[in-house]
């Protein structure tokens, strides 16, 4: 796919009206494959015995998501890629700051559900000048998972979230039935693809039960423009200690 700047302005568009958009193509598929192999291989394995409140795993102990990434080589590869970091500049309408890495592994039959959530609300951006690009590093669908998404859901700007005690996303939102009056969207992707998702828009995703892993990278930026709100982290901070002291007693 060629990404001219007629191209971007249309997936700006698309991204500003729904909040997230499908980009094809940016990564080449034998980089991707690569990339899985050596996460498998080799930095999984290193955090096979890592405890804490980065790393989540389901109850059989493998590992669900790991919220540190960007000590991975490939994270940083993936980052570089010229494409990418124009698209992401030109919807953040600033220049971008890198705001780490992730890994969503959801693995085959026991991979956890993600509740439906905001990024922002554990971001405390300020401008809420920030989005995920999620980076499929296995098909990603419905049936294995995928991530869901309720249209234009972003234009209510931050909304109220609760505890959700739930590993790896740690708030979910208070009052889920509001969303009903929106459309709920579940990109089907290839490997190699990604989403790009505005730090607001509502999303989550269900349990994996297929036979099919869906391991998906995510890469974060911020507008150079943007800070944290030390207020609102601290609140956060707070109801994230408290969610995992209460999720251990469980």
């Amino acid at each position: 796919m060629i990404f001219d700047n007629k191209k971007i302005q249309r997936l700006k568009k698309e991204y500003d009206t729904k909040g997230y958009i499908v980009a094809r193509n940016i990564f080449d598929k034998k980089d991707i494959i690569t990339a899985g192999k050596d996460l498998e291989e080799s930095f999984l394995l290193r955090l096979k015995n890592f405890k804490g409140r980065d790393i989540n795993k389901t109850k059989n102990n493998i590992i669900n998501s790991v919220h540190f990434m960007n000590n991975w080589r490939w994270s940083k590869k993936l980052k570089n890629n010229k494409v990418l970091k124009k698209i992401s500049s030109i919807l953040l309408e600033d220049s971008i700051k890198d705001f780490g890495s992730e890994l969503f592994a959801k693995p085959a039959k026991v991979g956890l559900a993600s509740p439906m959530h905001q990024d922002n609300y554990y971001w405390c951006v300020d401008n809420s000048k920030g989005l995920t690009i999620w980076i499929a590093l296995d098909d990603s669908n419905e049936k294995n998972g995928g991530v869901f998404y309720y249209d234009k859901s972003h234009h209510f700007g931050l909304l109220e979230h609760a505890q959700s005690f739930a590993p790896g996303s740690s708030q979910t939102l208070k009052y889920p039935k509001s969303m009903k009056l929106l459309k709920k969207n579940i990109p089907n992707i290839k490997r190699g693809d990604c989403i790009i998702h505005n730090c607001l828009v509502v999303h989550g995703s269900k349990k994996n039960t297929s036979r099919h892993a869906r391991r998906g990278l995510t890469i974060r930026y911020i507008g150079k423009s943007s800070k944290i709100d030390l207020n609102r982290k601290k609140t956060y901070e707070i109801e994230l200690k408290n969610s995992i002291t209460k999720y251990a007693r469980v």
